[in-house]
């Protein structure tokens, strides 16, 4: 029973803590400030390969920073451009990235280009893209 307990009230804490990162992030994001959100990215160079990073957004600012070593040898992709969203495949759910997140298809300058972000970070990354490609 105390554990029950135990990890009711670790699961609440932790939703409480990213509720209001979350809350923070759209804060500033609605002041014009520049925010990171974190992303997972499938790049051109890299096939079939998931890579973890951020990605900074603002309204002049569009960059993906990486978090893995394979990441940092990339160029980043220039001339992104929307194609659509999808949801992960059953596969990719299972075994890259989170089965909750939602992947955006882009095309750029070195072929196709893949983000995926958690639901209430979407709006940013397409904000972010429109903004880009309006440049």
């Amino acid at each position: 029973m105390i554990g029950f307990v135990c990890v009711l009230v670790t699961g609440a804490l932790t939703a409480w803590l990213v509720r209001g990162t979350i809350r923070r992030r759209d804060g500033r994001a609605a002041r014009g400030e520049v925010i990171e959100v974190p992303c997972v990215l499938r790049h051109p160079a890299r096939e079939q390969r998931w890579l973890r990073g951020r990605m900074a957004v603002g309204p002049s600012t569009f960059a993906w920073t990486p978090r893995t070593r394979a990441g940092a040898k990339l160029d980043p992709p220039t001339a992104l451009r929307q194609v659509g969203t999808r949801t992960p495949t059953w596969r990719e759910g299972v075994l890259s990235v989170n089965p909750r997140v939602t992947i955006v298809v882009c095309e750029s300058s070195l072929g196709a280009v893949e983000i995926a972000v958690m639901p209430h970070d979407v709006g940013h990354v397409l904000l972010a893209l429109e903004r880009h490609a309006a440049e």
